[in-house]
């Protein structure tokens, strides 16, 4: 750009955040900001005040565009259908039923064994943070590290979501500790959510199950992370074993989807070809290791 041309930026913006120009109202909540910077010696200027009517104009094509891309229909991985997730698992067992006790003998037992480096793992493993799975890969769980990956995990955690949470808001299972007062949970904040299946287990298996796609290699490495972050639930009491065993079940037939899905073709691209970079192994993995 030329050292003397002028920039100038309009948009619309919340009452009382910074806008650093110009300001005019449009609505009490709707505010225009107007910057004009000159490009100069590097310094910002900012003048020439916009008339009321322009600000008027400007502020309700804003607000206009704001209501389409916030309304405009969106293509969705997935299909959707939240009902067939919901039919392919089993009802979970009764709250009275012989297996539920003998699930809340075995968290019991957890429990009373559980030390307090197994209490403080299982609450570094409360996270859904895909850099917890890194260790598996054999990669640093570094800031910034990996970034089309967690691309793709944070797109896929986002897409899963309302999945679990229509499977639980159908089958309304408790919390294992609301059922039994014997067990103290080890993390807090879940009292109020409900128990099957698993949304933790459920994020654990998507990301194995997604990652292995990208390095069969470490298939077998990921999918035991994955089983011991489904567990740390029931160390912390708060999911029953048929809950974490929902989640990973889910986990398949969610996973399946995106897989399949062409929405999600670029993302896995470029994951695979940034992971496999990361660990120095061939873009493409032999065929044995499928």
């Amino acid at each position: 750009m030329h050292a003397d041309a002028a920039v100038r930026a309009i948009w619309w913006k919340p009452r009382g955040t910074f806008c650093g120009g110009l300001e005019h109202e449009v609505t009490p909540y709707i505010w225009v900001c107007e910057l004009d910077r000159q490009a100069t010696d590097g310094r910002a200027a900012y003048h020439r005040p916009m008339n009321r009517r322009v600000a008027t104009v400007v502020g309700i094509l804003a607000i206009a565009s704001s209501a389409y891309w916030w309304t405009r229909p969106t293509p969705h991985p997935l299909a959707q259908d939240h009902a067939a997730f919901v039919r392919i698992f089993a009802p979970p067992p009764a709250r009275d039923s012989a297996q539920t006790r003998q699930e809340l003998v075995q968290l019991i037992e957890l429990q009373r064994h559980r030390s307090a480096a197994d209490v403080e793992t299982a609450r570094a493993d409360r996270k859904t943070e895909i850099g917890r799975f890194f260790g598996a890969l054999g990669v640093p769980d570094t800031i910034g590290a990996l970034p089309h990956v967690r691309r793709l995990a944070q797109r896929a955690e986002d897409d899963i979501r309302p999945y679990v949470r229509a499977a639980k808001d159908h089958f309304r299972r408790s919390r294992p500790f609301v059922i039994d007062p014997q067990i103290e949970p080890c993390i807090g904040n879940v009292e109020d959510d409900l128990s099957y299946p698993s949304g933790h287990a459920t994020y654990g298996y998507v990301m194995a199950y997604l990652l292995s796609d990208l390095v069969p290699e470490r298939r077998a490495a990921l999918l035991r992370r994955a089983a011991e972050f489904s567990r740390q639930r029931m160390v912390c009491g708060v999911h029953f074993p048929s809950d974490v065993e929902a989640g990973r079940k889910g986990a398949e037939w969610l996973t399946r989807e995106l897989l399949i899905d062409p929405a999600y073709a670029e993302d896995l691209r470029a994951a695979r070809h940034e992971l496999r970079a990361a660990l120095n192994l061939p873009q493409e993995p032999a065929a044995s290791v499928h």
